[in-house]
């Protein structure tokens, strides 16, 4: 939808609904859900952690040792012959534009949006297709929202043109990978890891449940026109990453325990302040 709230002034609002199907898997038809066992994990208490730690996740599956030196004999065919799986994501996007006097604009919204994706029914019967994340078979991502604003104003007195952009995305989506003794995974799996396994690494956290600091950044352009005889020149400086800011990009996604302070170490950052001259000539 489009409207115009007043000359020079109008607003764009835009709902989004996409779904996905045909989705393929892999089965291995000499192994049926029966040659699985499952176990459970206890998330230490952390206050890093959703609700400061101390939850179980339940559902890892584990083959059976006697089911180890079984030759595979895989098939690949559609999800919905062992179930049902869906996937959908929903949006929602409001822009604005204004125009005001002496060539000054704005231009800005958000986007926001949602993806939910069930895979719980096809891994009932297909233990197989996600051995240590059948826990998350069912996800809803948190709303993730993007937000943006353009602006160019024009000077008159030193005929210099100010353009910007502000920008604000989510941050990183994390997880906590834990690595998991077999002494531990004995207790509730009643029976040591196949294959002399001596431990498992699995996610203490929902995907797409916990993101790191949004990223928040403001770029911004000077140009100066001038004519040097024929020739039209154009001097622009460009600031980006204007307030220098080190937002974390990608963070680490070992977990550790808080006294170790080796979970969520960053791994990237955003790159420093920097400026950037230029001349155009046209003639």
């Amino acid at each position: 939808m489009q409207h115009e709230l007043r000359r020079g002034l109008s607003m764009d609002v835009g709902y989004f609904r996409r779904w996905f199907g045909n989705f393929g898997v892999t089965d291995n038809l000499n192994l049926g859900p029966g040659d699985y066992g499952a176990f459970s994990v206890t998330a230490p208490v952390d206050s890093r952690l959703p609700d400061g730690g101390g939850y179980t996740v339940s559902g890892f599956y584990n083959l059976n040792p006697d089911k180890v030196a079984v030759v595979p004999n895989n098939y690949f065919t559609f999800a919905k012959d062992h179930g049902v799986q869906t996937e959908h994501w929903n949006g929602v996007d409001l822009t604005v534009n204004w125009r005001l006097a002496r060539g000054m604009t704005f231009q800005g919204g958000v986007s926001t949006g949602q993806r939910v994706l069930d895979t719980c029914d096809v891994i009932d019967g297909l233990p197989e297709a996600a051995v240590l994340t059948s826990p998350y078979c069912h996800q809803e991502e948190n709303f993730l929202t993007d937000g943006k604003l353009i602006w160019t104003y024009n000077i008159p007195k030193i005929d210099v043109t100010v353009s910007g952009l502000f920008f604000s995305r989510p941050g990183p989506q994390l997880a906590a990978n834990q690595v998991i003794p077999n002494a531990v995974v004995r207790q509730s799996l009643g029976r040591d890891l196949s294959a002399n396994a001596q431990n498992v690494t699995v996610n203490l956290v929902q995907p797409g449940s916990l993101f790191g600091e949004r990223r928040n950044q403001l770029d911004l352009r000077f140009t100066k026109p001038f004519t040097v005889d024929r020739m039209r020149l154009g001097a622009s400086l460009e600031l980006y990453n204007t307030f220098n800011a080190n937002t974390v990009l990608t963070e680490s996604a070992t977990y550790r325990d808080a006294s170790l302070n080796g979970w969520r170490i960053p791994t990237s950052i955003m790159p420093p302040r920097f400026i950037k001259l230029s001349l155009q000539m046209d003639f």
